[in-house]
């Protein structure tokens, strides 16, 4: 019995499939997705938007019995010329008894809200599911978890109960021969007349370690999942088929096999990894209700399958005074869209219908090569190099369709850093990128552009026991430049330079007293731009200053702080080149305050708010008060 109940799990995990990064946390049943306690609350007004997001998780366990409670809740608050408030609502809850080692008797519930009070397609709508299961282990690390419940689904006024069941199956490293077997298996049905959900999952990864640093692991994949959602029906069908709402079925499949090898030697300083995956995707949405007298007006249906090849490799050198990282991947995709025909659509308006979709026909390949390098020239001088390209190829198949285009992107960055002392150490960081885009045709061939940046940077941090100061200089500058800007007048080439000073420092006065201050300065200058020759000439300026000194009173677990926020922003119209004239004017200063809490690592408080009186360049005056409270506590 126990030999053919092997096999018979064997087997279900031949034909199933996995993805690596699944594993026992995605079983909706499993105690593990319960196991840790904590309470977390957020809140955040800023300007006219108010932020409010609870998390709770804990859970109880005893010699038999094991009960966990999983809570996300979020509010959105925004404020304006209308009150708009958006509630989202997840809950969780299991409980189980362990009959013996082997067998647990549980129930799980789950409860789902939704409420938005804007005119939207769907903005309400709520799940409730109570489910009753049995886990039962025929083999060792082999689980499997037949359940069956109530769903009370209400969506747009729409009011729908019925049955859930399903079942899962999880096995967790199963040891056969020379292979490690891990497999997920999920099916579950959802009837709640006249919609129907259906989810299906299979999955495996099969490891066979052929010596102690050569592993090789394939991998398959399987998933559906069908959808049914209400939306309010045209006049015409509704009429025709007396109801008030539609329903829509969205259903979406997906396979991929895969395999990877990793090679990992002990006594060598490179490893090597090299990873193939073959993928389909396909969705299909359908419509319930299509009146024939209405059908050249009616949303049609579509039928979306998309094909994937992906290759990626990886090869390492680390030592202690050298890395070496490079990184190599390719891809191509093709996606195909066509609509569903219907009975009683005419010729004309079904081919019609294809040249629509056609349009959205595409498939592309991209390429993708980095190397990154650190190098230990001594204890205190280390330099760090990285090089980046991308390839993009995009072609559309339809003559309608004039998207195709090519990409190219280089990035490239070298960073030094040195330790003078303990106390001082400074960087030099110099980064550039090119990106380059041509349209394939002439219709949009007006876009093509090149994109260049260059970057320079440098900075120090000065620490002392008292005193501690991180200060950096970054100049950048912009110059996108248009292939055809004398044909087309809205795309003028142009160039954007800015310079940044960033201050961040503190000085402990006594014991419990310190002060702190940051701040920047953005100056910022944006002008057409002559490639052929190398000039610009301004036409806007940006002026920006950021201050926020705060003396803190730190006691143990307790941090306050107070102090004042000090934003502006000026922009200028440039004249002739040189002649600046002011055309906005934003300043905003006022108090501020800072709360961190904590005793020992289970209760966190941090609030953080200022009162900011704002004064633009007309001279209107408004005041505005932003608030930032975070509060979690660890069971």
């Amino acid at each position: 019995m126990k030999g053919g109940l092997k096999i018979f799990f064997l087997l279900l995990a031949a034909v199933s499939t996995v993805c690596a990064q699944l594993g026992k946390d995605s079983l909706t049943f499993s105690a593990h997705t319960f196991s840790d306690r904590i309470l977390l609350n957020t809140f955040d007004k800023q300007l006219n938007t108010y932020n409010f997001n609870t998390t709770f998780r804990t859970y109880f366990t005893g010699e038999k019995i094991f009960f966990g409670i999983r809570e996300n809740f979020g509010s959105t608050v925004i404020n304006s010329t209308t009150k708009n408030i958006k509630d989202e609502q997840y809950l969780w809850a299991l409980g189980q008894y362990s009959i013996s080692e082997f067998f647990k008797l549980g129930l799980h519930f789950n409860n789902n809200i939704y409420s938005d009070d804007r005119d939207l397609g769907i903005n309400q709508a709520s799940v409730l599911t109570s489910s009753l299961f049995l886990k039962f282990m025929p083999l060792k690390n082999v689980e499997v978890t037949p359940y069956g419940g109530v769903s009370q689904n209400n969506q747009i006024g729409e009011k729908d109960n019925g049955f859930i069941y399903g079942m899962e199956a999880n096995i967790d490293k199963y040891t056969t021969g020379d292979f490690d077997l891990s497999s997920l298996m999920k099916f579950q049905n959802e009837d709640i007349s006249p919609r129907k959900n259906t989810f299906r999952y299979i999955n495996f990864d099969v490891n066979n370690t052929f010596e102690e640093n050569f592993h090789n692991t394939i991998s398959a994949f399987y998933s559906q999942q069908r959808r049914d959602f209400y939306f309010t029906a045209d006049p015409v069908t509704a009429a025709e088929f007396n109801i008030t709402n539609n329903i829509q079925s969205r259903t979406e499949s997906s396979y991929y096999f895969q395999d990877r090898i990793k090679f990992l030697p002990a006594s060598s300083p490179l490893s090597l990894d090299f990873q193939g995956r073959v993928a389909w995707r396909g969705i299909d949405r359908n419509t319930r209700y299509i009146s024939v007298t209405n059908i050249a007006n009616s949303n049609y249906d579509t039928h979306i399958e998309e094909f994937r090849l992906e290759f990626a490799s990886a090869a390492d050198y680390v030592t202690d005074n050298f890395i070496l990282a490079l990184r190599f991947s390719y891809s191509e995709r093709d996606e195909k869209h066509q609509p569903v025909r219907y009975d009683g659509l005419s010729n004309l308006l079904y081919n019609d219908r294809i040249q629509i979709e056609e349009q959205k026909n595409n498939n592309s390949q991209l390429a993708n090569i980095s190397i990154q390098s650190r190098i230990n020239l001594s204890r205190s001088d280390r330099i760090t190099f990285s090089l980046f390209h991308r390839k993009l190829r995009y072609d559309t198949p339809s003559i309608l369709n004039f998207d195709d285009r090519d990409e190219l992107l280089s990035i490239g960055r070298i960073l030094y850093e040195k330790e003078f002392t303990r106390f001082f150490k400074i960087f030099f960081n110099l980064e550039g990128n090119i990106n380059k885009i041509v349209y394939i045709f002439a219709e949009r061939s007006s876009n093509n552009n090149v994109k260049r940046i260059a970057k320079f940077a440098s900075g120090g941090v000065f620490t002392t026991e008292n005193f501690t100061s991180s200060n950096s200089a970054e100049v950048s500058a912009n110059y996108t430049v248009f292939d055809y800007e004398e044909l087309n007048p809205n795309f003028r080439s142009y160039s954007f330079r800015q310079l940044v000073l960033r201050d961040s420092s503190s000085l402990k006065l006594q014991k419990k007293l310190r002060l702190f201050v940051t701040g920047y300065i953005k100056l910022s200058e944006q002008g057409d731009f002559k490639w052929s020759n190398f000039t610009s000439n301004p036409v806007r300026y940006l002026q920006e200053q950021y201050a926020e000194p705060k003396l803190f009173f730190d006691d143990r677990d307790l941090s306050l702080g107070i102090g004042i926020r000090y934003f502006s922003l000026s922009t200028y119209n440039v004249l002739s080149g040189s002649e600046k004239i002011k055309v906005s004017d934003y300043t905003s200063i006022g108090p501020l305050s800072e709360i961190s809490y904590a005793v020992g690592e289970r209760i966190i408080l941090k609030v953080y708010g200022w009162y900011e009186f704002i004064k633009t360049e007309d001279n209107s005056r408004r005041e505005m008060a932003n608030l930032s409270l975070k509060l979690s506590y660890k069971f």
